[in-house]
């Protein structure tokens, strides 16, 4: 890997971190646990999951991730069901509700989060930031166009659906 290559990949994982932690600073204001907020957010990624599957994609201990879904499901914010695939097994879910309240509120959470950034930003610096963004996006169309990402659906249709429209 170039160092340029490094840098870029660091910095996007930097500012998925930067965006997570702002997530979770909003949800501990609202009384959720930086372990409450990952495993409601990894429910809300795969929409249906299992306590299995929690333990594995948060690396935590079963008895761990059982005990967050139970608090949080006492503050209905998860629902659990039978699995309609494996009778053993309990299907996780966001509670209606608490679904309704992250679609509203997270895009105002990152779009705020993001422009407190940017606003410590000349107005030429943040052009600069922007334009650096759609260049980079505009390689990662290229390449789901040419089929180089392996999921290709995934990325057709989250790149192919950004619209440079979402700007400033």
């Amino acid at each position: 890997m170039t160092d340029r290559s490094a840098f870029v990949n660091e910095s996007i994982d930097l500012l998925y971190r930067y965006k997570m932690k702002m997530y979770q600073q909003k949800a501990e204001k609202h009384g959720v646990t930086v372990p409450q907020a990952r495993v409601i957010a990894e429910v809300f990624k795969h929409k249906t999951t299992t306590i299995k599957d929690l333990t594995y994609q948060l690396k935590m201990t079963q008895s761990t991730v059982s005990d967050v879904v139970e608090r949080l499901v006492k503050k209905d914010f998860l629902v659990k069901k039978p699995s309609n695939t494996d009778k053993r097994s309990v299907d996780i879910s966001l509670s209606e509700e608490l679904s309704k309240q992250i679609d509203e509120h997270l895009p105002k959470i990152a779009h705020e989060s993001f422009a407190e950034v940017l606003d410590r930003l000349s107005p030429d610096e943040q052009k600069r930031v922007e334009d650096g963004m759609k260049l980079l996006i505009s390689a990662l169309k290229q390449g789901a166009e040419e089929g180089e990402t392996g999921d290709e659906e995934f990325f057709h249709t989250w790149l192919c659906s950004y619209s440079g429209s979402k700007q400033p």
